[in-house]
Parts: structure tokens; C-alpha cells; sequence
């Protein structure tokens, strides 16, 4: 059962990856419909946007058509064809062996400077797809362009990954129990200053905390901020009350 679990989520990253890619590739390109497909015409990942609609199934439908006659190609060393169509332009570009980078274009565009853009994403999305490493020694051996976009997509899956931990969980649990208890002291509008500083201070960000850095922050408020202001009986109070609790909270979570 664990070897399952762990092959469903290297799946379920996988997909991930492939689909944030395309989604960026729309966001910098003129393109409207991005796909990543076998030649077999079963679809891999995609990025369409909401406004496209129904219109999709006749782009798909033309696309599908073509796929046998591409596949053909692609065994003679095809590595782009462009079509020209009613609707507007499908590039196809070969990822590797068996796959394809789609992209419709449904307006007349400038289509030099998007196949830059439909290069790079092909590198990039046969890096992911071949499930190569993120070494050094691996981005090395691309241009700057590639190379750049594989480090950041690494950091948007990291950084997508990661808010789905319990680690991640945890720090914004304990972050409004935090900010409730600041609130309830000095007022809620001085809890983002008095914690955008206690945060400045231990040079760090609420989902990167430690438990150690917890009780830190907790302790450097009650000391640098309400001791100043509501004197020692307050600051003792809260003391006594918060840094007990915080630890529990911490303990106790699940991870």
C-alpha cells in the first residue's frame, strides 16, 4: 500500500509540473490553448482558459484528425509541422519520442518571437517528463533560457507542494492563534506591524517556521512589545498564558 501511495503522488506531482509549465507558457506566449499529448491522442496535461468554452471541442476534434498523420511524421524525424486552419494556427512540436507540444493560436500572431517561447517549453517539458534530475551538472548542459525555466518552475512546485504540507498547515494554524492573541492585547490594528517586525528580527517568514522560532517570536512580543506599553502584569500574563499554549498547540499537531 505504501509503494501505491508513493507512485500516485509521483504521478500527482508529475501532472502538476507539466500543467504549471503550460500554464506559464500561456501567460508569456500569444497562445490559447496549450496541450501535451501522446501521438496516440491521449492528453497528458493542458492549459485552457475559462473563456475558451465549447469552442475547444472543435479545436480538439481538428487536432485529433491530424495526430495519425503527425505520429507518421514523427517517425521520419519531424520536430515542428505548423497547420493553418479556418479557426487559426496549431503548432506541433515533438517532445521527444511519442509526445507532442500542441499550441493553438486562434489569431493572426507573430509567430517568430512564440516559437522561442514553444522551444523552450518543449526542453523544459521533456526535462519533466523524462523525470531528469535538477542538478547542476543537468542545467548546465542547456541554454540560459531553458536552464531558468526549469529553476523556476522547480521553485513553483516546491513552493505548491509545500503549502499542502502539515508542516505548512500547522505554521498558519498557529500563526492566527498568534495573531488573536496579539489582537486581543493591543488592538488588531497593530498586529501586522508588531509581527512584520518580530519576523524582520529572527529573518524569517510565517510558513518557514521552527517550533523553536515560535516561542522566539511569542517571547520577543511580549518582551519588546507589550511589556513597554501594558507593563510587567500584563506582559507576565501573557507569558505565562501564551508560551505554555503555543507549545501545546505545536506538540500537538498531527504531522
Amino acid at each position: 500500500m505504501k509503494k501505491v501511495k508513493e507512485e500516485l503522488e509521483d504521478v500527482s506531482l508529475l501532472k502538476f509540473a507539466l500543467e504549471s509549465q503550460l500554464k506559464r507558457m500561456y501567460q508569456i506566449s500569444d497562445v490559447d490553448v496549450v496541450l501535451f499529448a501522446g501521438v496516440d491522442g491521449k492528453i497528458y496535461a493542458s492549459y485552457i482558459p475559462d473563456d475558451i468554452g465549447s469552442r475547444i471541442f472543435e479545436f480538439t476534434n481538428v487536432i485529433n484528425n491530424n495526430l495519425q498523420h503527425i505520429s507518421q511524421q514523427l517517425e521520419i524525424g519531424l520536430l515542428q509541422s505548423v497547420v493553418e486552419y479556418q479557426f487559426g494556427t496549431v503548432i506541433f512540436s515533438s517532445v521527444g519520442r511519442g509526445a507532442l507540444l500542441i499550441s493553438l493560436f486562434t489569431q493572426k500572431v507573430n509567430l517568430t518571437e512564440n516559437m522561442k517561447i514553444i522551444d523552450t517549453t518543449r526542453e523544459v517539458m521533456l526535462h519533466i517528463f523524462e523525470q531528469r534530475p535538477m542538478t547542476s551538472e543537468q542545467l548546465s548542459q542547456y541554454s540560459e533560457e531553458v536552464a531558468n525555466e526549469l529553476r523556476a518552475l522547480s521553485k513553483r512546485v516546491f513552493d505548491e507542494m509545500y503549502t499542502q504540507s502539515s508542516e505548512y498547515k500547522k505554521n498558519m494554524e498557529v500563526l492566527d492563534d498568534v495573531k488573536s492573541k496579539i489582537s486581543n492585547v493591543m488592538g488588531r490594528g497593530e498586529v501586522n506591524q508588531v509581527l512584520t517586525m518580530a519576523f524582520n528580527e529572527i529573518a524569517s517568514s510565517p510558513k518557514w517556521m521552527t517550533e523553536n522560532e515560535w516561542i522566539l517570536l511569542v517571547d520577543m512580543v511580549i518582551e519588546d512589545q507589550i511589556r513597554p506599553l501594558h507593563g510587567d502584569y500584563v506582559a507576565d500574563m501573557c507569558k505565562n498564558d501564551w508560551l505554555p499554549d503555543i507549545k501545546r498547540k505545536l506538540e500537538a499537531f498531527v504531522l
